[in-house]
């Protein structure tokens, strides 16, 4: 069993039926809904073409710098809490520990300094399903609260839009967290095998879903071979650190066909193929990487999971998943495939947990 932590707001004050709910789209390029966000959370604006309704009292508008169209998820902000952590974890215990950075595909909102994972509340804080931007559980809460098969802690590093290193594809906004800063926060916290988390080598799966933003902000570029290539380098060094911590299993998810989401199908047919080509070269390196870093380690058992199948299983087939088409999307994540014009709802991101849930269907799952 492995273990991750996800965040989860739980809104305790009235919401009228204008009101817009935490992490829904407010605003953007053709949006038509309404712009009044829940209470305790505001309107924040990524770029023209999407504004979404996040926990805060101000709002700051993120300009683009380009003419082309950044595929850049957005960030989830997170607050910390001060509830005082286990002082052990119970006998058996499994540990999933997921790097899962790049967009908010991934991210519950854990902080490190607050609430630790427990069987109660696998994700730590906030509570189920976190901060989230799939309508409700994304692909980690889903994994750690319904796929389990026994108790099993989630701690999740993601930080909505970031990218593998920000010095190598600049993320939105400075504050973004790196895959890189993400690796420093695991080895100031989770590498010394704390007593709140004493996970091993053999109970512990470490998940990294990490890429998207780095194609999505480069896809166009002349140099997109060589910047893939400098980020997969960077990628790698990044397990090494966490596999001399200790750690041995590994699943990497693959970039998935984002070509396809509702943002990009109003791009030109020329910018999706030429996005749809760095997808499957930047995939076919993280395969090849991983199979050298496996034979260059000992004891490593990892796995490239394929998140195509899942995505094109519900695009192919929508009506089969509740939704009317491919490419509506609603905020309340079930009743179209996507949450916005950019994140997957409800059925995809279960198809993606499933994916995980299969391949290691008896030991972890």
């Amino acid at each position: 069993m492995a273990f991750k932590l996800f965040w989860l707001a739980s809104l305790l004050t009235a919401v009228t039926a204008a009101d817009v709910p935490v992490y829904g789209q407010c605003g953007g390029t053709g949006y038509t809904g309404s712009t009044t966000c829940v209470q305790g959370s505001v309107c924040t604006s990524y770029n023209s073409y999407y504004s979404q309704c996040v926990p805060g009292t101000s709002s700051a508008a993120v300009s683009s710098t380009t003419s082309k169209v950044s595929t850049t998820t957005s960030s989830i902000k997170t607050v910390t809490t001060s509830t005082a952590a286990p002082s052990s974890a119970p006998s058996g215990t499994q540990y999933m520990i997921t790097l899962t950075s790049g967009d908010s595909y991934s991210q519950t909102g854990f902080d490190i300094n607050g609430t630790k994972p427990s069987a109660s509340n696998p994700i730590g804080n906030p509570a189920l399903p976190g901060y989230t931007a799939s309508g409700g559980l994304n692909w980690v809460g889903m994994l750690a609260s319904q796929l389990k098969v026994s108790n099993l802690l989630a701690y999740n590093f993601a930080y909505g839009g970031a990218t593998t290193d920000s010095s190598l594809v600049t993320p939105y906004d400075p504050s973004v967290k790196s895959f890189v800063d993400q690796v420093g926060e695991f080895s100031s916290s989770l590498a010394s095998h704390p007593s709140y988390a004493p996970w091993t080598a053999a109970n512990t799966l470490v998940g990294v879903w990490i890429g998207v933003n780095d194609v999505g902000n480069t896809y166009w570029l002349s140099n997109v071979d060589d910047v893939t290539k400098a980020v997969i380098a960077r990628y790698f060094e990044q397990l090494q650190i966490i596999y001399n911590a200790g750690a041995r299993n590994f699943f990497l998810l693959s970039v998935p066909p984002i070509q396809y989401t509702p943002m990009m199908l109003q791009q030109s047919s020329s910018a999706r193929d030429s996005e749809a080509a760095v997808i499957t070269k930047y995939n076919q390196m993280l395969t090849s990487s991983l199979a050298n870093f496996t034979s260059t380690n000992s004891g490593v058992k990892a796995k490239v999971i394929d998140t195509t199948t899942p995505f094109m299983t519900a695009i192919n087939n929508p009506t089969a998943y509740g939704a009317p088409n491919a490419t509506c999307y609603n905020a309340d994540g079930k009743s179209c495939l996507w949450f916005n014009d950019y994140h997957p709802g409800y059925a995809i991101n279960e198809l993606v947990a499933q994916a995980v849930a299969n391949a290691w269907k008896g030991s972890f799952f």
